[in-house]
């Protein structure tokens, strides 16, 4: 299809616009906004010799005036800074930060048929006066404590950069008493030259589909992983794709492209290339690493949550990218817009998550230290989007449940993230201490606050994230956030059983498994309850390692079994568990991605030999012992405390000093207070609905 063919398919797009603010002479007063755009809080914007306003248009709905109008509020000033839906831009940006405008009759090139806007009048104020790195030819980089520019000699500036393009002689911005930033040129970083071919290329892969997968992207994605901003992005689409940093168009398209079927006029067709627009992507994420924006940081979270795009290096390049532009302060109190502090929020939050379940299912040291990362709680305010948002198209994904969803993932995030600190750093001394002065009772205490956080934090889950709340041919992404919590339940319980030793009780030992196995079946009985509507929805990255987990899980309960009998029902219960995702694995990619990590992690293990009594790289089960007197080498030479160590069945024959095992109190054994706190009644999903 020719360039006439995007133009067509980009006008539609123009519908999409939720924030247009009206332009004209100065005093003239805006047409009456209909119905939805009145109560959505909008601006009601039609297209020359069209009957309905752009947003009911684009929702395909009718456009009516029944409700009466709303009485008129005086007002003395019009304030160009906080609100994008009341803003203008008169510069190029990057992003979606540009502020909406207004489209009267559009203009098209005959080179690349795209859409273009109108001139703007020079003197309206512009959105972008106060923003941080949103221009598309400048980026500021925060300037830290510790850094070659001395904050008292950033005192003495009698000038700071307060508007405009960031070229006006201006080097530094102050946002903030002692918070500064540095403003660079693009002009001077690397593939700087780049970014129109780049553009260029991705329009060529995707044209003429570019306007459908964008449709497809804020259908589905962008409700369950609310990082862009919505009416914005649409706006400038509406006017050309070549508005927009080459890695994030690109990421939108890859991501859209999973659901290539749910958009009727997409299916018909054949899709677009995806490794040639990956390939383009990747290598222009290198490039605008080097003029950090939050664009840049966008681009790459997208990428990361692509079928196979999951990346640790990426992941802590994005975490770079966000220190740079200062995502890890609290902008509260910052001189920018309320739409920008908002958005800055949600993607603080977005690489806290991305960092901590990456290092999680990478098995690597977290890059964001809670000390130095001070940011406030993201809110529902926080998001520019609710459910008057919600497309009617089937399908579709529902706003407002995804911006719970955003905000409780932040919260069962940083529970996570303390028992991933507290179990599984490279410094391991304290826990084996502790598990060789009190045994398991002293780590089911250390865990203990994490349980009781995880039960608080199931028991306030809203009715809207339940995995029953589905509506009718729409498509629910609760599965990810329930089984993040699965997860996080698994890496407790994982330690736990690993600490169990052939010295640890009977009755603590009993009762440590048995919680272990009601962990593993509640999981695999919530994957096989997953309908067609949890399946087909978004998953974000961290689901196919996820469900790997559950499987490593259970490897661990059969490699740790007792008896023949309790290997055997673990071996068929991993075997169940696997036979449920194969006949899920047709068309969902999380799916079929999960399969081939746990193939990969366990194909060397032959599960249909009994562990029991087998030996483990030429030794016995291992125990944990305590050296009872200096010399051996748990013992500290200098303060001649015994310390833990680690012996195999072949060298405690070859030991003939006595050794003093860890043993439990046993009246404490059958009323721990973690099985009764935390325990099989009421500890996970007891006071909600089975999914």
């Amino acid at each position: 299809m020719d360039n006439a063919s995007e133009s067509s398919r980009s006008s539609p797009d123009a519908a999409a616009l939720q924030t247009l603010h009206t332009q004209g002479r100065k005093g003239a007063r805006a047409e009456r906004p209909c119905d939805v755009c009145r109560k959505r809080k909008s601006r009601c914007v039609k297209e020359l010799d069209q009957d309905r306003c752009v947003l009911c248009a684009f929702h395909k709905r009718e456009c009516t005036y029944r409700d009466a109008p709303q009485p008129r509020v005086s007002k003395k000033r019009v304030d160009f800074s906080d609100d994008p839906a009341g803003s203008v831009n008169n510069g190029p940006v990057e992003s979606d930060s540009r502020p909406p405008q207004k489209k009267t009759k559009a203009t098209q090139t005959p080179e690349d048929g795209t859409l273009l806007a109108p001139p703007i009048p020079s003197n309206v104020p512009s959105l972008l006066d106060r923003t941080l790195g949103l221009h598309r030819t400048t980026h500021f980089k925060y300037i830290g404590p510790s850094s070659v520019h001395e904050e008292r000699l950033l005192d003495l500036i009698h000038r700071f950069y307060e508007s405009g393009n960031g070229e006006d002689g201006c080097k530094f911005r102050r946002v903030a008493d002692s918070t500064t930033f540095l403003s660079k040129s693009d002009r001077h970083t690397l593939f700087s030259a780049d970014v129109d071919d780049d553009l260029e290329t991705i329009g060529h892969i995707v044209r003429p589909y570019g306007p459908g997968l964008v449709d497809l992207y804020f259908r589905i994605v962008h409700p369950s992983y609310p990082i862009l901003h919505k009416g914005v992005f649409l706006e400038k689409y509406a006017r050309s794709y070549k508005e927009f940093s080459p890695p994030l168009l690109a990421a939108v398209y890859l991501l859209a492209m999973d659901w290539w079927e749910y958009d009727r006029e997409l299916a018909s067709n054949e899709k677009p290339n995806a490794d040639a627009l990956l390939r383009v992507a990747m290598k222009a994420l290198t490039g605008v690493v080097h003029r950090p924006k939050l664009s840049s940081v966008q681009a790459g979270l997208l990428l990361l949550q692509r079928s196979g795009g999951d990346s640790w290096v990426l992941t802590s390049q994005v975490v770079a990218i966000g220190e740079e532009l200062g995502l890890h302060l609290d902008c509260t109190t910052w001189n920018i817009p309320e739409w920008e502090k908002g958005l800055r929020r949600r993607l603080a939050w977005a690489i806290f998550m991305q960092d901590k379940w990456g290092a999680l299912i990478h098995g690597r040291p977290s890059h964001v230290i809670a000390s130095s990362w001070q940011i406030p709680r993201v809110s529902l305010a926080d998001f520019p989007e609710s459910a008057a948002d919600d497309d009617d198209k089937e399908g579709s994904t529902e706003v407002e449940k995804g911006r719970l969803l955003f905000v409780h993932l932040t919260k069962l995030t940083q529970i996570m993230g303390q028992a991933l600190d507290a179990l599984y750093s490279p410094d391991q001394t304290q826990i084996r201490e502790l598990v060789a002065s009190s045994g398991v009772q002293g780590l089911l205490e250390l865990v203990k606050p994490l349980a009781v956080q995880l039960k608080e934090w199931a028991n306030d889950m809203p009715p809207d994230l339940r995995m029953e709340d589905v509506k009718t041919r729409k498509l629910c992404s609760n599965g990810y956030l329930h089984l993040s919590y699965f997860v996080t339940e698994i890496i407790i319980h994982r330690h736990i059983i690993r600490s169990l030793t052939p010295d640890t009780p009977q009755p603590m030992r009993e009762l440590c498994r048995e919680a272990g196995k009601a962990r593993l079946e509640r999981a695999i009985n919530f994957v096989e309850a997953l309908r067609p509507e949890h399946l087909q929805a978004f998953w974000w990255f961290a689901s196919p390692k996820s469900l790997a987990f559950i499987r490593t899980y259970g490897g661990l309960l059969w490699a740790t079994s007792s008896t023949n009998e309790e290997a055997e029902f673990y071996r068929r219960k991993l075997e169940d568990f696997r036979w449920s995702l194969k006949v899920r694995e047709k068309g969902v990619s999380f799916v079929a991605a999960a399969l081939q990590e746990m193939d990969e992690s366990l194909q060397d293990i032959d599960m249909t030999q009994s562990p029991v009594g087998r030996t483990i790289e030429g030794t016995s089960r291992t125990k944990i012992a305590v050296s009872s007197f200096t010399g051996l080498p748990g013992a500290d030479a200098e303060t001649q405390t015994a310390m833990p160590v680690v012996f195999h069945g072949s060298q405690m024959s070859a030991i003939d000093t006595p050794l003093t095992f860890t043993t439990l109190d046993m009246d404490a054994v059958s009323s721990h207070e973690y099985f009764s706190d935390v325990g099989e009644q009421g500890f996970f999903y007891s006071d909600m609905a089975q999914p």
